[in-house]
Formats: structure tokens, C-alpha cells, sequence
């Protein structure tokens, strides 16, 4: 008699709980959110819109249950003035895409319950992170820093005699003089030489590629926003003098470098998405580790052929993705 007594306990106890989670999972399907979005880089885009497009797949779908304040603009005193009013309106969390976005929404939302999930180069030298594994705050997100040092050792393993590295930059970016620090080091401790060309316009990009030495081995390309929407008339150059040029950003192998190795935008975004629901359904973003960005190894043939390279079968089989 105990023993059944203490079965129906259990199964009243179950029962219970089963309709508490019902009850939870039924009143979140029919919130509403509001979601701001915020943006200040063009050459992020893509990136944003991964978080965007990655959202529905956690049934929050624009127009029906979600709603997004979206700030998309370079002038920095209008994205204060989106922030602040994103905080007044008390919105169910803030998508950050770029350090000065993100330091910006971590100074409005300090002392409120609105949460950050961010996309950002480094996040603990930003101080957007205490630290990857405990984020601490009301913030966490996505890191896209750290493959630098590994883009050189596959431009090695391409290019072996390679000695000498050209490096087009434009500090449009937080992420440019990061991305170049972390270059620096890498380049070190391979000895190897790096000639760094500061742009700051797109005729001096231009005109940079007609001055580049004549004794260097590759073209790097690093988290620039200037010098990434101008590959075109690096890749021309590039090949003219029968160099690589490689970047250790977002895979842009398709757009015609010989090889890359960074995150893709999309896989970036469906882990800030995924953190986001993750928050959106009752977990502290301090409970949540900030995640690196998955790395992802890319080839384009044509261009390494037109480059003078082939590429070896071993390296290839390595490869997540190869353009023909």
C-alpha cells in the first residue's frame, strides 16, 4: 500500500510538472518581442542578417511574434539616440553587430534588465566579456577572433616560399587594428616580413596597389571594411604578379581569394540567434559563454591557377569549401 501511495505521489508530482512546463512553453509561443538591432558597419551586413535569418528557425518570425528596431548607420550620435530609445521603450533584448555598437548598448543597458548578445571581434579586451567562459553582465555573444595565426600556416602550407606579406588596411574598424595586432604577432613568429599600406580612401586603396613591392610573396586581407569591398582590383594586381592573396576574415573565397580560412557570416549568426532564444526563454546572459565563431577553410582554384599555384590533394581534402 506504501508503495503505491508513493508511486501515485510521483505520478501526481510528474503530472505536476509536465502541465507547469506546458503552461511556460504555451504562454512564450503566444509573447510578443521586440528585439532591437543595431548595426553601424556595411561590411557587416551579411553578418547582421544572419542573426535576421536565423531567428525564424527559433519561431520568431518578423511581422507575427517578433518585432526589430533596427538602427543601420555609420553616424554614431544617431545610434546613441537609437540606443537610449531602444532602453526607454525597454525592448526584450539588443542584437549588437561590432565593438562600438556593442560598447555602446553594454553603457545604456548597465542597470536595466535588457540583455546584449553581440557579434564582435574580441570580446574580453573590449571589455564586453569579463571573460569568454563567464561573460558576466547582461552581455554575451559571439567572438570572431582567432584565426589569424592558422591562415598563415595554410598560406605555408600553399605558398612555402613565401617571405614577404603586403598587408592593404584601413582602420574603418575596431576589428582592423585588432586583426592587424594579432598578424604582427603571428608573422613573428614565423619570420616573416610584412609591408603594411594604410588607406583611408578608395583612391589612395587604388593607388597603393600600383606601389606595392616588388619582392612580396602574398596579399593578406584582414577585418577591413574598405579594403574588402575592393578585392577586385587587389585579386587583378595579385595575379598579374602571379601572388596569392588569402584573408583570415570571412570566407571570401568565392569572391576570388586563392584561399581563406575565417567564420561565415550565417554560421555567425545562427550562433547569436541561438543565444538569443537561449535568453529570450529565461537563461541570464551571464550563464551563457561567449562562443568563438566556427572556422572555415576555403579554396577557389581558378583563382590559385590563374595565381601560378596548385594546390595539393592533401590540403584540399582538408578544405570545408572549394570554388572550381
Amino acid at each position: 500500500m506504501k508503495k503505491n501511495k508513493k508511486q501515485s505521489s510521483l505520478i501526481l508530482i510528474g503530472i505536476a510538472l509536465l502541465s507547469t512546463v506546458l503552461l511556460v512553453n504555451f504562454a512564450c509561443k503566444g509573447k510578443t518581442y521586440v528585439i532591437g538591432f543595431v548595426n553601424p558597419n556595411p561590411g557587416e551586413k551579411e553578418g547582421a542578417q544572419g542573426f535576421l535569418n536565423n531567428m525564424p528557425k527559433h519561431g520568431y518570425v518578423e511581422g507575427k511574434n517578433v518585432t526589430y528596431i533596427k538602427c543601420e548607420t555609420q553616424d554614431k550620435k544617431i545610434i546613441d539616440a537609437a540606443i537610449k530609445d531602444m532602453v526607454k521603450k525597454k525592448v526584450d533584448l539588443i542584437f549588437a553587430m561590432t565593438t562600438p555598437a556593442t560598447q555602446m548598448a553594454k553603457k545604456y543597458t548597465e542597470g536595466t534588465n535588457i540583455p546584449v548578445v553581440f557579434v564582435l571581434y574580441d570580446a574580453v579586451t573590449t571589455g564586453a566579456a569579463k571573460s569568454l567562459i563567464e561573460p558576466g553582465g547582461n552581455l554575451t555573444g559571439v567572438q570572431l577572433r582567432g584565426s589569424t595565426e592558422k591562415s598563415l600556416g595554410w598560406l605555408l602550407a600553399i605558398a612555402p616560399h613565401t617571405k614577404h606579406i603586403y598587408v592593404p588596411i584601413a582602420f574603418d574598424t575596431g576589428a582592423a587594428k585588432q586583426s592587424l595586432g594579432d598578424l604582427k604577432q603571428a608573422a613573428a613568429k614565423l619570420d616573416l616580413k610584412l609591408t603594411v599600406s594604410e588607406v583611408a580612401t578608395v583612391e589612395a586603396h587604388n593607388a597603393s596597389l600600383s606601389l606595392m613591392p616588388k619582392d612580396i610573396d602574398a596579399v593578406f586581407i584582414l577585418h577591413t571594411w574598405l579594403v574588402g569591398s575592393h578585392l577586385d582590383e587587389i585579386i587583378e594586381k595579385a595575379i598579374e604578379r602571379k601572388i596569392p592573396v588569402i584573408s583570415a576574415g570571412h570566407v571570401d573565397y568565392k569572391d576570388g581569394l586563392v584561399m581563406s580560412y575565417g567564420p561565415i557570416d550565417d554560421f555567425s549568426g545562427a550562433q547569436a540567434a541561438r543565444l538569443a532564444d537561449n535568453i529570450l526563454r529565461g537563461t541570464h546572459p551571464r550563464d551563457l559563454p561567449t562562443e568563438t565563431a566556427r572556422f572555415f577553410l576555403g579554396f577557389n582554384l581558378k583563382t590559385a591557377k590563374a595565381a601560378g599555384l596548385e594546390i595539393p590533394k592533401d590540403i584540399l581534402q582538408q578544405a570545408d569549401f572549394i570554388s572550381r
